[in-house]
C-alpha cells in the first residue's frame, strides 16, 4: 500500500464520525481500517486530539470557504451566486450530511468543535446575508432571511441523515423566490 497522507486520515476520521459519531474516531479502529500500523497515524499527528483538530479544520475549509469560492465563480450576480449555493449545498452527498450532523452533535459537548462550528455557522450565514445585500436587501432582513436559509439547510441535513427525502427543485425555488423576494 502506498504511504498514507495526514489528509488520508482526516478523510478516514470524518467517515468513521458519519458511519459511528466522534466518539468512535479512535486511532487504532482507523489504522485497522486502513489496513496500516498506528506508526502510521503518529507519523501525522501527534495525539489524537490533533486528528480531530485536523478535522475540524478541513471540514471548515472543504465545506465553506471551498464552497464560497466555488460559489462566487459559478456566477456574476448576487441572485445566481445564492441559486448556485443552493443547488451545491441542498444537493450534497448524503454521506456529508450525516458528518455534518455527527459533527454538530460533538461541538454540543467539545467545547473546541463547539467554538469551529459557530465560527463555520457564521462565516456561511455571513456570506448569504452580503449576496442578499447586493441584491437589494437591507441588512437586517438579509441577516434574518439568511439565518432561516441556515437553519432549513442544517434541518435538512438531519432529516436526511435519518433516511428523509431531500428538499426537490420545487420547493429549493420556492425557498430562493422567498429569500429574494
Amino acid at each position: 500500500m502506498a504511504r498514507l497522507t495526514r489528509d488520508d486520515w482526516v478523510r478516514a476520521a470524518m467517515r468513521e464520525m458519519a458511519a459511528h459519531g466522534a466518539d468512535a474516531v479512535k486511532v487504532e479502529a482507523l489504522a485497522r481500517a486502513l489496513e496500516v500500523s498506528k506508526g502510521s497515524f503518529y507519523h501525522h499527528f501527534g495525539k489524537r486530539s490533533d486528528l480531530l483538530e485536523a478535522l475540524l479544520e478541513h471540514w471548515e475549509a472543504q465545506g465553506t470557504e471551498d464552497v464560497i469560492r466555488g460559489v462566487e465563480s459559478a456566477a456574476t450576480d448576487p441572485a445566481g451566486r445564492l441559486r448556485a449555493l443552493m443547488q451545491r449545498v441542498f444537493g450534497a452527498e448524503l454521506e456529508y450530511d450525516v458528518f455534518e450532523s455527527q459533527l454538530r452533535a460533538w461541538a454540543r459537548r467539545d467545547p473546541i468543535a463547539q467554538a469551529v462550528v459557530a465560527r463555520v455557522d457564521e462565516r456561511r450565514v455571513g456570506f448569504v446575508t452580503d449576496l442578499l445585500v447586493a441584491h437589494g436587501l437591507k441588512r437586517k432582513a438579509a441577516r434574518e432571511r439568511s439565518r432561516i436559509l441556515y437553519r432549513a439547510l442544517v434541518g435538512d441535513f438531519v432529516i436526511r441523515s435519518h433516511g428523509g427525502d431531500a428538499l426537490g427543485k420545487r420547493e429549493l425555488d420556492t425557498l430562493f423566490q422567498l429569500l429574494i423576494g
